[in-house]
């Protein structure tokens, strides 16, 4: 019994560590971020399976190995929060979900936020009212169609938009370009789909090339439905000149075990800025605030 128990260890550790080095392949196939969604509890069993088989150099070794990814992990996805120096711009990102009991308190977040662009996401046909109850507030907007669960769209205040990206079928991508006081960039919402077995990774390839149409400096937000760490964010990023904001955190609790992954992301130029995770209030999102310098376009 103790042989057998011992040979079932070996395997869920080999198991483990073979799904956590997947989750570092998204750029060979899909499915790597897929596995990168769960790194760190296959990190964890790693280094659990490797202290009960401690004696064994060869478990050690996989285990040591496991600290080591996680810890690069995190110290190259949670880069420490740039200061803002002003002036700046406050962005609020939220995934409204399509079936929510009502936006009364997130349009009242919203306006107490004093946020000047807000991108959302899941705007069904229940929560598409709350584009005009924000007109007011945000009289600048751009709205795109988006499946079932709904459309997204980019809202702003106290800014002219001076170009509009046209919304592609089922892409879930809004942007337009707006004049700040520094002058012209991009403001963009995004809505993907899940990873592999899912289409994610034909719709990055679309909207990257959206991306790279775009004339000027970009700041997207949006659910990405994929970790910071993944291909997906690497590659929408690099393609609008945009890094992650802020460090790593969880905005979303994975059903059926609520596992808090973080899939809701804000970019911007050098990734330069800082974040603020905001109440759920009446999705299974939490809102994200970011605080970002006004982007430069170049001369």
């Amino acid at each position: 019994m103790l042989k057998l128990c011992r040979v079932g260890i070996w395997a869920l550790l080999i198991l483990s560590t073979l799904s956590l080095a997947g989750g570092f392949l998204g750029a060979l196939h899909p499915l790597g971020d897929s596995l990168a969604v769960f790194r760190v509890p296959f990190a964890g069993l790693v280094m659990i399976c490797a202290f009960i088989l401690r004696r064994d150099a060869r478990a050690a070794m996989l285990g040591a190995v496991a600290s080591g990814v996680m810890l690069v992990s995190w110290l190259g996805h949670s880069p420490t929060e740039t200061e803002v120096r002003t002036p700046q711009i406050t962005l609020y990102q939220k995934n409204m979900l399509w079936r929510n009991n009502g936006n009364e308190t997130l349009i009242e977040a919203i306006r107490i936020s004093g946020a000047d662009i807000v991108t959302l996401e899941e705007i069904s046909r229940e929560n598409m009212p709350i584009l005009d109850d924000l007109r007011a507030d945000y009289p600048v907007q751009q709205f795109c169609p988006f499946r079932r669960v709904g459309g997204v769209a980019v809202l702003a205040r106290g800014v002219t938009a001076t170009n509009r990206l046209a919304c592609a079928e089922d892409l879930g991508l809004a942007a337009m370009e707006i004049e700040g006081p520094t002058g012209r960039f991009w403001v963009a919402a995004l809505h993907l789909p899940w990873p592999w077995p899912h289409e994610q990774a034909e719709h990055v390839d679309r909207v990257v090339k959206r991306l790279e149409t775009l004339d000027g400096p970009v700041i997207l937000a949006g659910d990405f439905n994929a970790v910071g760490w993944s291909h997906a964010v690497a590659q929408i990023g690099a393609a609008g000149g945009m890094a992650r904001v802020g460090p790593y955190a969880a905005t979303f609790d994975l059903p059926p075990l609520d596992y808090p992954i973080g899939i809701d992301h804000v970019l911007a130029p050098g990734g330069k800025g800082e974040i603020e995770i905001q109440p759920k209030l009446a999705s299974d999102h939490h809102g994200v605030l970011a605080h970002l310098p006004w982007p430069n376009p170049p001369q």
